[in-house]
């Protein structure tokens, strides 16, 4: 019930916020603003845009899920998989940043998710939805972590308060 829940919030959340994002892709954004590919993760600047847009492609993926529509349900899984494009060089000295279950939190999240996109593409729909539980579970797991040490608290970067502009150019 409490996955259930948690998962109806976030699509809530996403729902209002997806058309504001449709057109950002946080995977380019990531890449040009650092084109040698090394790059400090809990800067706002690569870390927020990417978080906004991993709870918009899984928005749009569960979407997809639930419409049947299960080659575009894993395009969002595959970009989930690969949203960070640094293979995890740079992930070592997360932790002390991130939390002291960061590596284990993204090794689930990616992990399950490049499976995921296998499922739906073999058509395994079973395997697919308990794949998409697990994704949603290291979601959560790695948010409901207490704040870093340096500051950095996972709870609230997908809040998008401040990254949306009202039609008439005032903030929401």
């Amino acid at each position: 019930m409490l996955h259930t829940a948690a998962v109806g919030v976030a699509f809530a959340a996403g729902s209002f916020v997806s058309p504001h994002l449709a057109g950002h892709d946080a995977r380019s954004a990531h890449a040009s603003h650092h084109p040698d590919r090394h790059h400090d993760h809990t800067s706002p600047e690569v870390l927020r845009p990417l978080m906004q847009q991993l709870l918009v492609d899984s928005v749009q993926l569960q979407g997809a899920i639930a419409e049947d529509d299960l080659l575009f349900a894993a395009t969002h899984a595959d970009a989930i998989a690969g949203a960070c494009e640094d293979g995890g060089s740079e992930h070592g000295a997360l932790p002390e940043r991130l939390g002291p279950s960061f590596l284990e939190h993204d090794r689930a999240l990616h992990g399950s998710a490049s499976r995921l996109g296998e499922a739906l593409r073999a058509g395994r729909r079973d395997d697919a939805r308990a794949l998409s539980r697990e994704m949603v579970s290291a979601c959560q797991s790695c948010h409901s972590q207490a704040p870093a040490a340096d500051g950095v608290d996972l709870r609230v970067l997908t809040s998008f308060a401040d990254a949306l502009v009202a039609p008439a150019g005032g903030a929401l």
